[in-house]
């Protein structure tokens, strides 16, 4: 704002064409005249007024510098009635936030039954989880996948390994040859499978159980599915040795016959021991699947830990929506006051401009005036010095003080600065009251969903 006024009051300022110290001597005939009183010894060494040659150098520029003087004035006038134009319109910063403070009030209404239900929901299946763990005494997280489709995957693998596998077993002595061999593999592997998921999902899982009647339960489920697949593999094994025997093929025992394993089972080819042997990997994999690979080994340990993770999911996403609709009475009031407070700032800004244009015109004013004021001071010290070094009795003691000023002093801006810091500080209110009001209103958001978690209402 004071650059303009540094770059006017750095130039020479120079006084209007004749009012120069030169001129005025030249026009008023300072010389001549200085010397003539002083051969008067005029004035008199105790004259306190000044001479008549002084008084004609003030009346010369007098006239002039009255015509800069109202000039200046015209300028201050106007420059103080464009800055009361352009003065900072006083906003209403409590409407808006009062309408947003409504709206909230409206939107909690709105959203506050399902976002209350949603949290109960959620700090119910939690409350839940949690005794289910203290009767249970668990003091670890569940543990199961994220995804049951890579274990049923694994699951699947299996089965169509034995299949393959049995197929090509079956099918060297079925009638029916590969086709034959092939469905008879697909049905064993496919009840081996699930004999083993069950033994392990429905039999290990609960035979952990810190009761006693599902750990009894877990026991039996267990032997009993055990002794299917037990029953189910030792007689695919039987079968396959009964159609070996059946085809007239005649199996080699090898060379040491004293004492074999498999004889207990009375099983004698070759492929009917392979075929017992894989029936029990993967009934042993399917177990395995079924006791950890598809939920929590404890029973129902799983399941109420996903049920408290989807009321927690359900009442993040719920929560999220109505923060949203919360917010956005909030975000318009935001628009609003920021609206308001560039409205005041364009205004201000408008001020600085208008204060900055009045400054230049009057520092070039003022340094025409101040150019007339020296160059009468110059003019009455010419006079001084020549009547001083001409006459012959001390010269006035006011010869030695400078010569009165012409005009008034130079303070043309100071109530227009005073406009100025008045619109500053107005500005900075605004923004005080337009942080206070969005401040406000953010805390009427935070209350409000507190009370919307704890199940307050709006």
């Amino acid at each position: 704002m004071d650059g303009g006024q540094a770059k006017a009051s750095g130039r020479a300022a120079k006084p209007p064409q004749g009012f120069s110290a030169t001129a005025l001597e030249k026009r008023l005939h300072l010389r001549k005249r200085a010397r003539e009183d002083a051969a008067h010894n005029a004035p008199r060494h105790d004259a306190e007024d000044l001479s008549a040659a002084e008084r004609a150098v003030l009346e010369a520029v007098g006239t002039e510098r009255a015509h800069v003087d109202q000039a200046r004035n015209e300028v201050k006038a106007e420059a103080e009635r464009r800055l009361r134009a352009l003065a900072p319109t006083p906003q209403d910063f409590a409407g808006p936030a009062l309408d947003a403070r409504l709206a909230l009030k409206q939107a909690a209404g709105r959203v506050g039954h399902d976002w209350g239900e949603a949290a109960a929901g959620a700090a119910q299946a939690r409350a839940d989880l949690e005794a289910f763990k203290r009767a249970n005494q668990l003091r670890r997280g569940a543990v199961y996948p994220s995804s049951t489709l890579l274990q049923a995957g694994l699951l699947l693998c299996a089965a169509v390994f034995e299949a393959l596998f049995s197929a090509a077993l079956f099918a060297e002595d079925d009638a029916r040859g590969l086709l034959g061999g092939a469905i008879t593999a697909i049905g064993l592997s496919g009840a081996n499978v699930t004999l083993g998921y069950l033994a392990g999902f429905l039999g290990l899982r609960y035979l952990q159980h810190v009761r006693l009647p599902p750990k009894i339960m877990g026991a039996a489920a267990f032997m009993i599915f055990t002794a299917l697949a037990l029953m189910l593999n030792l007689f695919a094994a039987d079968w396959r040795d009964q159609m070996a025997a059946l085809a007239g093929r005649e199996v080699d025992l090898g060379s040491d016959a004293s004492f074999r394993f498999w004889s207990l089972l009375q099983l004698d080819s070759p492929q009917a021991i392979i075929l017992l042997m894989l029936g029990a990997a993967v009934w042993v994999f399917a177990t395995l699947k079924g006791y950890s690979g598809f939920d929590d080994p404890y029973p129902d340990f799983g399941k109420m830990d996903r049920a408290a993770h989807d009321a927690a999911e359900h009442l993040s996403t719920l929560r999220a929506e109505a923060r949203r609709e919360l917010e956005a009475p909030i975000e318009s009031a935001k628009v609003a006051l920021a609206a308001r407070l560039e409205k005041m700032r364009a205004e201000f800004e408008a001020m600085n401009k208008a204060f900055d244009t009045a400054a230049l015109k009057l520092e070039a004013l003022d340094a025409k005036a101040r150019a007339l004021d020296e160059a009468a001071a110059s003019a009455i010290h010419l006079y001084r010095q020549e009547n001083a070094a001409v006459r012959t009795t001390p010269a006035p003691a006011y010869f030695n003080a400078p010569p009165p000023t012409v005009g008034p002093s130079l303070d043309a801006l100071s109530g227009a600065a005073n406009m100025i810091d008045d619109a500053r500080t107005r500005l900075a209110d605004a923004q005080k009251q337009s942080a206070q009001a969005l401040e406000a209103l953010l805390q009427e958001l935070e209350a409000a969903a507190e009370r919307l978690d704890t199940g307050g209402g709006a």
